[in-house]
This record gives structure tokens, sequence and C-alpha cells, in this order.
């Protein structure tokens, strides 16, 4: 048979495994109009929304469109109750299905499980440190690099060293491509303060 998606839904809280309750009536050719069907099988078998089903809207070119996102359950009593042989058919399907995804893991699946997580988690951890921001005295520090490099260059010059203190953010900003230097990544601060230590007077006025 053509495979149904079997995904997870929030139910009050709880990943259900669930279907598109669409896809059930799609499958099993009902004549009848699919939001009429729907809302005849909650009213006649007493399904509570929150706790069997949930309503999906959405866009669909000018007018809203409701999914009913139903539980296994409730997915394998619509298919009971259609009484033809592709309801039956199907409601087999589900149940070998639900089987299949309450099965327990081997310990090679725990273990590739858990290696998973801990991928998840480090590569999380690595985003976090690359984009973590800098901290005060980090961007205290690139000030003070900054005057002392402006001053050892500049001498007495009042008005050269003005020229100066903006030329190294400038030369900076475009060195780490940032928009301002005070958005350096903390990870790269260390990079950030040998490279305005580096700068020559060459540098300022190329």
């Amino acid at each position: 048979m053509k495979m149904i998606q079997i995904t997870k839904t929030q139910f009050d809280g709880l990943e259900i495994n669930s279907v598109n309750s669409r896809e059930i009536y799609n499958y099993l050719e009902i004549k009848q109009q699919y939001a009429d069907w729907i809302k005849l099988a909650i009213e006649k078998y007493d399904f509570i929304e929150n706790e069997d089903f949930t309503v999906h809207k959405f866009v669909n070119g000018k007018a809203t469109q409701k999914d009913y996102i139903v539980t296994l359950d409730m997915a394998k009593e619509l298919c009971m109750v259609s009484s033809t042989a592709k309801g039956k058919e199907t409601r087999k399907y589900f149940i070998q299905a639900e089987k299949q995804l309450n099965k327990p893991l081997t310990i090679s699946e725990q273990i590739a499980l858990i290696a998973q997580g801990h991928q998840a988690v480090e590569t999380r951890i690595k985003k976090l440190e690359d984009t973590k921001r800098l901290e005060n005295w980090q961007e205290r520090a690139l000030q003070d690099a900054k005057n002392r490099k402006v001053y050892e260059i500049a001498q007495d010059d009042k008005e050269l060293a003005s020229k100066l203190h903006r030329k190294v953010w400038s030369l900076f900003k475009k060195a780490f491509h940032l928009p301002r230097y005070n958005e350096l990544p903390a990870i790269k601060y260390e990079n950030g303060v040998r490279y305005i230590e580096n700068l020559s007077l060459s540098d300022m006025v190329a």
C-alpha cells in the first residue's frame, strides 16, 4: 500500500504518533467531502479535540483549509468504521507500524542514539562558543589596545591621533567582517587584540 506518513504531534504537552486524516481519506477514496466526513466521524464516535485529534489550519490559495491530525488509535478506528477492504488493510498497517515504533531499542541502537545526542550537544556548544559576544572586560581590553596603538604611533600629534582612533576600528571591522567592532565573537578576542597590536603606520595610511 502507499505509505501514509506517521509523524509526532503535540497532544496536551506530549508528543504522540499521529497521521493526517486527509491522507487516510484520500487513500480510502471516500466519496463524501473531507470536512463532512471527518466532522461526522468526530461527532458520531465521540472523538475529543487535543486528546484524539488536533486541527491544523493553513491558507490554500485564497481559502483557509483545515487538516485534522489524529492519533494512531483514532486513525485505526477511522479505518475500521469505513468497512472496506482498504480500511482493513490500512488499519493493519497502522497496527504494524505502531509495533515497530514501540519496539524496544537494541543495545547498538541505544548506543547510536546516545552518540547522536552527544554530537548534537557538542554541535550546539560549538555554535554557542562561536557566536558568544565579548564580555565587558574584553571589550575594554580591545579599546585599551587601540588606545595604546594610536598613542604609540601618533605620539603628541592630537590631530593624527583623532584620525587613527577611527582608522583602527575601520580596519578592524573590515578584517573581521563586522558591522561594529564590539560584535567580534568572544572566541576571536585574542586574535582581535593581536591584530590591533600588529598594526603599523603604513597600515593606517594605506
